[in-house]
């Protein structure tokens, strides 16, 4: 009998010690989960085929998601509640699939579409600030009319570049005399991508805070694309 393919979306978590693994590292570990499961994937044809399933925007190394996505094509007939209860027994702690739904092969694909994160920035501090304080920088943060980086193109040039259009919120969401949390709505997208490790220098530079860059804790919520003007999730 002739199973026809389907195309699954799968909205999932990165914990824990999972932060640590790669982006190719997570594709190996789905890849082997798929196969424990007995979930028969559907391959690319040619000399080299491969696994069909393609993601969102990658997640940095070190960084927590509770919003993480990918495109699955299985060859398996499963209902969606079969198909998770078989890959989440086989999943590591760390990583969990949370929603899923079918699509179709006419749904724009999620790095075609996917154009903002939203994302947490926790930094511990060495002395209390006031919350003041933080939304006047805040406020002159977001006022200015370019926020100007240098950073080396893919040639290995040093090039000028304005970060202001690619931040479309930001705020403070907690603060305790040990820690400040932000939040922050930022360009994560083929069309534009304002890696976190480029701003965060610059949230640590408007705090007049020395702290090194690597201990900010970083958890992306959710990713996001745009209809109708509105941000909406891939699901």
């Amino acid at each position: 009998m002739l199973v026809m393919s389907k195309i699954i979306r799968v909205k999932f978590k990165k914990e824990g010690d999972m932060i640590y693994i790669s982006h190719l590292d997570l594709q190996r570990l789905l890849q082997r989960a798929f196969r424990r499961a007995e979930i028969n994937l559907s391959h690319s044809q040619g000399f080299n085929p491969h696994p069909k399933m393609s993601y969102g925007n990658a997640l940095a190394l070190g960084t927590e998601s509770q919003g993480e996505y990918v495109d699955i094509e299985i060859e398996d007939d499963l209902s969606i509640d079969e198909f998770l209860e078989k890959i989440q027994i086989q999943l590591p702690e760390g990583i969990e699939f949370i929603l899923a739904k079918e699509i179709t092969k006419q749904t724009p694909s999620l790095s075609s579409t996917i154009e903002y994160g939203e994302y947490l920035f926790n930094i511990e501090l060495e002395k209390p600030i006031t919350k003041e304080f933080i939304k006047k920088k805040i406020m002159d943060f977001m006022g200015n009319k370019e926020i100007i980086i240098t950073k080396k193109n893919k040639k290995g040039k040093l090039v000028e570049v304005d970060i202001r259009p690619m931040i479309k919120t930001f705020d403070i969401l907690n603060l305790d005399d040990n820690h400040v949390t932000f939040i922050a709505t930022i360009a994560t997208g083929s069309k534009a991508n304002l890696n976190t490790n480029i701003l965060i220098p610059k949230i640590l530079e408007m705090l007049e805070l020395d702290i090194d860059p690597l201990d900010v804790d970083i958890l992306r919520r959710d990713l996001y694309v745009v209809e109708d003007g509105q941000l909406v999730t891939p699901m």
